[in-house]
């Protein structure tokens, strides 16, 4: 049987040609296809779980996507909003700090963060975020002005990491975000920086339980091998979990 994968979702508000506006779980289709074709067949984890309804679901999936999105709350990470903060969504925040520190703490399903995947992860193991790039005296990232299917800059991988044998020798992603891992978590390492201004760009767990998330958008970018190879991995680990549990 083909491994099931959870994927995180945006709650925004829309509706059908401007009116009856709602609440929507909303998620990019380009995140199902990337799991999809990799293997693994996508399950969407809306917002809005009760913790209860959250630690069941976890039984029952095989590993598990952050996908990209708004900001993330800065309460969450000790500091006060500024006026570069962007939208953040609460119902998003408390559903994914909820569903990774129990991952943490009682599982070893694989776990691929995307884009803000990577900040909240590093929140919730206890790490900070930079709230601003360009405030902060980095370069701008988000390139919204590009296509998304566009490499816009290149990265420097660490030797001997998970990253360095999925992507081999590919060192170009694409860039997305304003905001970035500040402070890192304790359990994590940094496996990839930005070549122009030392930006992290990927993170993994330091220790043998299967945690890789990376700043940019390799949804996007699966017509390259080595950002396909991202999801087939998060495939594959959780095949050999569903095997071995």
């Amino acid at each position: 049987m083909r491994p099931l994968i959870g994927i995180t979702c945006n709650l925004s508000d829309k509706g059908i040609a401007g009116i009856n506006p709602s609440k929507y779980q909303d998620l990019n289709t380009t995140y199902t296809k990337a799991v999809q074709d990799a293997g693994g067949i996508p399950v969407m984890i809306p917002n809005g779980l009760k913790e209860e309804e959250l630690i069941e679901l976890e039984q029952r999936l095989d590993g598990f996507l952050f996908s990209g999105g708004v900001d993330v709350d800065p309460l969450h990470y000790g500091m006060e909003a500024d006026e570069t903060l962007g939208t953040v969504t609460p119902e998003r925040d408390e559903t994914e700090l909820i569903l990774l520190r129990f991952l943490l703490d009682h599982s070893d399903k694989p776990i691929l963060g995307i884009c803000r995947g990577i900040q909240i992860i590093n929140v919730a193991m206890g790490g900070t975020l930079i709230m601003d790039l360009p405030t902060a005296g980095k370069d701008n990232h988000f390139l919204t002005d590009q296509p998304r299917k566009k490499f816009t800059h290149e990265i420097v991988i660490e030797n001997d990491t998970r990253l360095s044998d999925i992507m081999k020798k590919e060192n170009r992603v694409n860039s997305f975000h304003h905001q970035a891992v500040g402070r890192l978590a304790e359990g994590l390492k940094i496996t990839a920086r930005s070549a122009k201004d030392q930006v992290i760009e990927a993170v993994e767990s330091a220790n043998e339980k299967w945690i890789l998330a990376v700043q940019w958008h390799p949804e996007e970018l699966t017509f390259n091998p080595a950002h396909r190879r991202l999801f087939e991995e998060l495939v594959r680990q959780a095949q050999w979990q569903r095997k071995h549990s």
